[in-house]
C-alpha cells in the first residue's frame, strides 16, 4: 500500500523533478536549503539568499518495496542515492532515474553533487492514535500560531497539515507530538535584541526561572526565539513522524527533560545562521531514533547550557539516523558542556552522508566530566564535491569557493581551557572513557579521512580511548589520528 497526499496549493511545488512512485503521480515540494559552508557569528541580518538554492522534498508512505521513476529538469552525469549504505542503485535513461528502495527510510537522489538535490522520505504506514485523555488535531490545511500544550495531551497533526509557529510544552508530563504533517518556523525572525536560546550568557545571575510565569516574562523581557518544537523541564514526551523546517534557532531543544522520544523526524530547510537540528540540554533518558536531519549549523547536539546546568546529561541513544551537515558538526558532544558529569551516551547505526566540520566529536569546553560515550557503528561518507568551509568575515563578501576543499574530522576529541560558553564560570572539565567502534567510511579520496585528539593540561587530559575497527572503502585500516599533548590510552585496534 502507499499512501500520498498532495501538498497545500499554497505550496510552491518543484519543478525540478516529475516523479512516478509505483505509477502514481506524485509532487516534491521545494524547501530552501544552504548552497555553501559561508558562515559567520551573527551578524545582525539573516543570511542572504544567494548563499541558499532550493531543493526537494518528496514524502509519502508505503508498506511494499517502492518503484521511483524520477525525471530531471537538467542534463547530469551521474546520479547517486545516499545513505550508500543502502545500495540503492540508479538506472540512468537519458534525464530519468529509475530506481528500488525496498524498506523504510530516508534517502536523497543527487545529480552530479549535492545541488538541488531530491530528499525522499519513505514513512511506515501509520495511523497515529492518542494514548492521552486530551486530544488536539490539525488536518490538511494551513494553520498558524504558536501553540503550548498542557500534560496528558497529543497533538496530532495529519499529513497536508502544516503549521506556521511553534510547539511547546513547560514543565508538563505525557505530552505527544506526533503525525506526518509539518511544523514550520519561517515566520519567526530573529533580529539583534532577540535571544538564540534562553540564556543570557554574559548576564546570568542564576539558574533559568523555574516558576513559568517567571520563565514567560523572561522570554517575553529578552524576546527569547522559539524554533520549531521545545519541551521544558517536561516528562514522558514524544516527538514522532512530523517534518520540521525553516527554523531561525535551535530546531528542538528537550531542556532538563527526562525520558523523550524522537521518532522518525525529518528536519529540513535549515538555511539560517545557528539553524541546529535536535540540540538536547541538560537531560536524561533521551531516545533520538530513525530520523533524518539536514542543517545548516550542528545536527545533533548534547549540550550543557549555562542556567541549565544543575542536571547532568546521561542515558542518551541516538541510533538509525540519517545526517547531513551544511557547516558545522554531525554527531556532537558541546561545544557547551556545562554539567558536572556526562555518561552513557550512545550514537548508533548512523549514516553521516555529508558533513564539514567533523563527523564524530566531543567539543569539550567547560567543565564537565565526560566520560562513557560511545560511537558504534557509524557510516560516513567523504566525497569530491566538497567545498571550502569559510569564516565570513567580511559580509559584503562573496563566497568564491576557494580550493582545495576542506573534508570534515572522521573523529575529533579536544578539551579547550578557554571557558567559552561558560557565563564567567572557567573552571576546565576532562574526558575518558570515549569508544569508536565499527566506523565505515565511504570516500572518493581515502588520503582525506583525518582525526585529531588534543587534551589541555596536566589535570585536564583524555584518557582511555578505544578506536577499532575502522574501515575505509571496505578494507580495514589503521585511521591517520593527529595525537595531541595531554592524551594517553589510546587503543586501535
Amino acid at each position: 500500500m502507499i499512501k500520498y497526499v498532495k501538498h497545500p496549493v499554497e505550496e510552491e511545488i518543484s519543478k525540478d523533478y516529475i516523479i512516478k512512485c509505483n505509477g502514481i503521480v506524485m509532487d516534491a515540494y521545494h524547501v530552501r536549503v544552504s548552497a555553501m559552508p559561508y558562515n559567520t557569528v551573527w551578524p545582525g541580518r539573516q543570511r542572504p539568499l544567494d548563499q541558499t538554492e532550493l531543493a526537494s522534498v518528496l514524502n509519502f508512505e508505503a508498506d511494499e518495496k517502492v518503484e521511483l521513476e524520477v525525471e530531471v529538469a537538467w542534463d547530469f552525469e551521474e546520479a547517486v542515492v545516499r545513505p550508500l549504505s543502502k545500495n540503492v542503485k540508479v538506472k540512468k535513461c537519458g534525464r530519468v532515474c529509475k530506481l528500488t528502495i525496498e524498506s523504510c527510510g530516508q534517502y536523497t537522489l543527487e545529480l552530479d553533487g549535492f545541488h538541488k538535490a531530491l530528499h525522499i522520505f519513505v514513512d511506515p504506514v501509520v495511523d497515529f492514535e492518542a494514548k492521552t485523555e486530551n486530544v488536539i488535531r490539525l488536518e490538511a490545511g494551513l494553520h498558524y500560531g504558536d501553540m503550548e500544550l498542557e500534560s496528558n495531551t497529543t497533538l496530532i497533526i495529519d499529513r497536508g497539515a502544516i503549521l506556521y509557529g511553534n510547539v511547546s510544552a513547560y514543565g508538563k508530563e505525557n505530552v505527544s507530538i506526533v503525525g506526518y504533517g509539518m511544523i514550520d518556523g519561517s515566520c519567526e525572525k530573529r533580529y539583534d535584541d532577540t535571544l538564540l536560546i534562553p540564556v543570557r550568557l554574559n548576564a546570568l545571575d542564576g539558574p533559568i526561572p523555574t516558576d513559568k510565569a517567571e520563565y514567560d516574562a523572561f522570554c517575553a523581557k529578552e524576546k527569547v526565539l522559539k524554533g520549531n518544537v521545545r519541551f521544558l523541564r517536561c516528562k514522558n514526551c514524544a516527538l514522532k513522524g512530523v517534518t520540521l523546517r525553516d527554523s531561525s534557532t535551535f530546531s528542538v531543544v528537550p531542556a532538563d527533560c527526562d525520558n523523550v522520544v524522537i521518532d522518525d523526524v525529518k528536519i529540513i530547510g535549515m538555511w539560517r545562521y545557528n539553524s541546529d537540528g535536535i540540540d538536547v540540554f541538560n537531560s536524561s533518558n533521551i531516545w533520538i531514533k530513525n530520523s533524518f536531519l539536514r542543517d545548516f549549523d550542528d545536527c545533533v547536539v548534547i549540550k550543557g547550557i549555562k542556567g541549565w546546568d544543575t542536571r547532568n546529561l546521561e542515558n542518551i541513544l541516538v541510533e538509525n539516523c540519517v545526517v547531513w551537515c551544511d557547516w558545522g558538526r554531525n554527531l556532537e558532544i558541546g561545544a557547551e558542556t556545562n554539567a558536572s558529569e556526562y555518561r552513557n551516551i550512545i550514537f548508533k547505526n548512523c549514516d553521516c552522508i555529508h558533513g564539514s566540520t567533523v563527523m564524530m566529536d566531543v567539543q569539550h569546553h567547560n567543565r564537565a566530566d565526560v566520560h562513557h560515550v560511545m560511537f558504534e557503528d557509524i557510516r560516513c561518507e567523504f566525497t569530491k564535491y566538497q567545498l571550502q568551509d569559510v569564516y565570513q568575515s567580511d559580509m559584503n563578501a562573496p563566497y568564491s569557493n576557494p580550493q582545495p576543499a576542506r573534508h570534515p574530522l572522521l573523529m575529533e576529541l579536544p578539551i579547550y581551557g578557554w571557558g567559552t560558553y561558560g557565563g564567567g564560570d572557567k573552571r576546565i572539565g576532562t574526558m575518558h572513557d570515549i569508544v569508536f567502534k565499527n566506523i565505515t567510511v565511504y570516500a572518493d579520496d581515502p588520503n582525506v579521512v583525518k582525526s585529531h585528539f588534543a587534551g589541555w593540561d596536566e589535570e585536564h587530559q583524555i584518557k582511555r580511548v578505544l578506536v577499532s575497527n575502522v574501515v575505509v572503502n571496505g578494507e580495514k585500516v589503521t585511521p591517520e589520528i593527529e595525537i595531541g599533548n595531554f592524551v594517553s590510552d589510546v587503543t586501535i585496534e
